[in-house]
């Protein structure tokens, strides 16, 4: 079988239906959404005109098996991340103004209130995404995948930081070795491709490179948002044991 995994969508609705046409003609079995569907920050997206979190969200809801929330997710849902550590969320957190978070918040964590606009998202929109759990894990062919929208100790993304040497990996294949997960896919870091980490090498797969597992392996794969150029989303034939990125 053939699945499917995107990622990082960003309320792009036209790149996001561009994927879903290609991965129909791929004939994928199940496709697997890692989160942030909301997200539109005005200094990194230009597609202003035809953002629609609500629509993206819907589409999103009708073609994909299994869905994990991202941090923007979890912002526009104001859920507290459950799965973080080295930071430590008020209770009251979305009570605070937006200059009492920036304060507690100490640079540790993202704020989204200065660059990133409303998704406009309906009441029942956010309740649907408040359910979402933070991680999941699939069975397939005796095998168990593991899918978050990051890596632990910061499966959600909220944490203000990303990790590229394979040594800031080794809490998540602990973490993988919790659920005898061998396999695990991430998204949050629009990676030009994929982003591909074992327990002691870090690879780096550009689109249409089939590259074939071999021992626990990291995959992070690209967004949908964005330019057209470094987006696209990942493949994984689960019988033949290859992952490859797509562009959209």
């Amino acid at each position: 079988m053939k699945l499917a995994i995107i990622s990082d969508i960003h309320e792009d609705v036209v790149n996001l239906k561009l994927a879903l046409q290609k991965i129909e003609k791929l004939q994928c079995g199940k496709i697997v959404c890692l989160g942030d569907i909301s997200g539109f920050s005005v200094p990194h997206y230009r597609y202003f005109d035809t953002r629609d979190a609500h629509e993206c969200l819907r589409i999103i809801r009708e073609n994909c098996e299994f869905i994990v929330p991202g941090n923007h997710d979890l912002q526009a849902a104001k859920i507290i991340p459950q799965n973080i550590k080295g930071f430590e969320y008020p209770d009251d957190w979305y009570d605070l103004d937006y200059r009492q978070r920036k304060e507690i918040a100490n640079g540790k964590v993202w704020l989204y209130d200065h660059d990133e606009l409303d998704p406009l998202y309906t009441s029942e929109d956010i309740r649907y995404l408040a359910g979402l759990p933070e991680t999941e894990i699939i069975r397939i062919k005796e095998r168990n995948i593991l899918f978050s929208h990051y890596v632990y100790p910061n499966l959600s993304g909220s944490l203000a930081q990303f990790y590229h040497e394979h040594t800031e990996f080794q809490a998540h294949f602990r973490f993988m070795s919790e659920f005898k997960a061998d396999v695990s896919f991430t998204g949050h870091a629009h990676p030009g491709g994929l982003f591909l980490v074992s327990e002691n090498k870090v690879r780096v797969k550009g689109f249409r490179e089939k590259y074939f597992l071999n021992g626990p392996t990291i995959i992070s794969v690209p967004a949908i948002a964005g330019n057209r150029i470094r987006n696209g989303f990942c493949i994984f034939d689960t019988d033949e044991g290859w992952v490859k990125a797509v562009r959209v």
